[in-house]
């Protein structure tokens, strides 16, 4: 179900007159319902809506019965949509006064990440000449791109995030304003002016603190720095540390490193017993289908269909060859299939076979004694041949 009532006033934008007011009053101008989620258009709104690597706020709109939870803010034709659940006993109406509530825990989480990017994609291009391709806020971490030249990672990473670091401690003032009224500038006073719609900070100090996670290849061209800051930092130790307890719960140790170490030499001993008790199952599997061939001409012919992966078929088929008079093919469900025969067969009934499956589809490689190929349909080629002996 959708439904909207049409109003075609424009959204004020009260947050880019201060980042940090976080509780605001507004009136409805618009409302859409699209199943079971309302969406809201407002007079004015805190609320910043996705858009220029910035996510979306998060919080609560609230009025006389109801609240709406928003999940989604977005802007479209200089209207600002929050879209969320409604709890309550009505819905909204046009002209309502209602009261807005953003999450300022995560509001101060976007605002230091994006204020941190701006810091970090100003000093890369500072010291080391290279400009930022792409930036995005993401859920648990903040990526930007840029085009490495090739020098050393580790010691790229630890003097890049040392020098943010320092210009946090020095907690240099932040600007925001408007160049024109389409152009809004922000400037890391001393160091970098660009223009950008998003949330900032006032100074760097607000950061806190700087952690580069991971820095890697993304492709020929261009590198990705994955990165953590201010508030960030606690909420990935928090979650770092309870992994940390849960693993050493799991390996009953206390300390992390010898219990991995034993962990991994269990692993071993446990992947030898597994691959011998294999080889056991595998040759006691070749023994029963040799016994279950179908003699012709003086040779023994194994037709038939495991449910096994191909590199096991092929351990399989490596035992029956050490037998003579033996010729076969043995697939899985999924079609992949090897042709074999022992090395004193002659090649006569082998290459029948062979020409009767391509003509149904065979597809493999070339040999004289062992081909690996597939068919589209294992049961139609195992009774094709059947109906051929």
């Amino acid at each position: 179900m959708f439904y909207s009532i049409i109003n075609i006033m424009n959204t004020k934008k009260i947050f880019y007159n201060d980042p940090n007011i976080v509780n605001w009053e507004s009136k409805v101008i618009d409302i859409k319902k699209e199943n079971n989620f309302f969406i809201l258009s407002l007079s004015e709104t805190i609320f910043y809506p996705e858009g220029g690597g910035q996510p979306y706020d998060k919080g609560e709109i609230r009025s006389d019965n109801w609240i709406l939870l928003v999940s989604h803010v977005w802007e479209e034709d200089g209207k600002i949509w929050h879209k969320g659940i409604l709890n309550g006993c009505r819905e909204p109406l046009i002209d309502e006064k209602v009261e807005l509530y953003v999450d300022i825990d995560l509001r101060r989480e976007y605002m230091e990440q994006h204020t941190a990017q701006h810091l970090l994609s100003a000093l890369i291009e500072k010291n080391y000449s290279l400009e930022t391709t792409g930036f995005q806020i993401l859920e648990d971490h903040t990526k930007i791109e840029i085009p490495y030249r090739g020098f050393d990672p580790k010691g790229f990473v630890n003097e890049i995030e040392s020098t943010v670091n320092r210009y946090i401690k020095e907690d240099i003032s932040v600007k925001v304003y408007w160049k024109d009224e389409d152009i809004r500038i922000v400037e890391i006073v001393g160091l970098d002016v660009n223009p950008c719609g998003g949330l900032h900070v006032n100074r760097l100090g607000e950061i806190g603190l700087f952690k580069i996670v991971d820095f890697y290849k993304k492709n020929n061209d261009l590198w990705r720095v994955e990165f953590v800051a201010g508030s960030r930092i606690l909420k990935r130790l928090s979650m770092r540390e309870e992994e940390y307890k849960y693993i050493k719960e799991k390996l009953g140790n206390p300390d992390i490193y010898d219990g991995i170490s034993k962990l991994f030499t269990k692993l071993e001993t446990l992947e030898k017993d597994n691959k011998r008790l294999r080889e056991r199952i595998n040759k006691y599997v070749a023994k029963e289908l040799i016994g279950l061939a179908v003699n012709k001409e003086n040779i023994r012919i194994v037709l038939n269909i495991l449910e096994e992966d191909i590199n096991t078929i092929k351990f399989v088929v490596q035992e029956i060859m050490k037998e003579n008079g033996i010729l076969g093919i043995i697939l899985n469900s999924q079609g992949q299939a090897i042709i074999f025969r022992s090395y004193d067969v002659s090649t006569g009934l082998f290459n029948k076979i062979l020409e009767k499956l391509t003509e149904i589809g065979w597809k493999g490689s070339k040999g004289e004694y062992f081909l690996q190929g597939k068919v589209e349909d294992p049961e139609k080629a195992i009774n094709y041949i059947k109906s051929l002996l």
